[in-house]
């Protein structure tokens, strides 16, 4: 088991999918991530062209939105990447947003 729920803020819209990370939960930010595309995709979590390799170290993505060394939040960041032709946008809340290729 991989710790992923999906969330009762996703949403299914054709233009733009909402998933939301758990910090607190077992699955780390990454796997929320491949999970959330999977879900946006309609394809199976280990389908190839789920890989988040080509667009960010997913050890590295783990850690971005982790508090600091001392405890304190961080607070204000976002990143996007593109995964599979989609814009993948993750914030430090935990949101996390895709957008389909066809919107851009």
């Amino acid at each position: 088991m991989n710790g992923y729920a999906p969330s009762p803020s996703q949403s299914r819209s054709p233009s733009l999918y909402r998933a939301t990370h758990d910090p607190n939960g077992s699955a780390t930010l990454s796997t929320t991530v491949v999970h959330a595309l999977a879900d946006c995709l309609g394809v199976d979590v280990t389908d190839s062209r789920l890989s988040l390799y080509d667009a960010v170290d997913p050890d590295a993505l783990n850690q971005l939105f982790r508090p600091r060394h001392d405890g304190t939040p961080r607070a204000g960041g976002t990143l996007t990447v593109v995964v599979a032709g989609h814009h993948v946008t993750i914030r430090d809340t935990g949101e996390i947003l895709i957008e389909p290729p066809a919107r851009r």
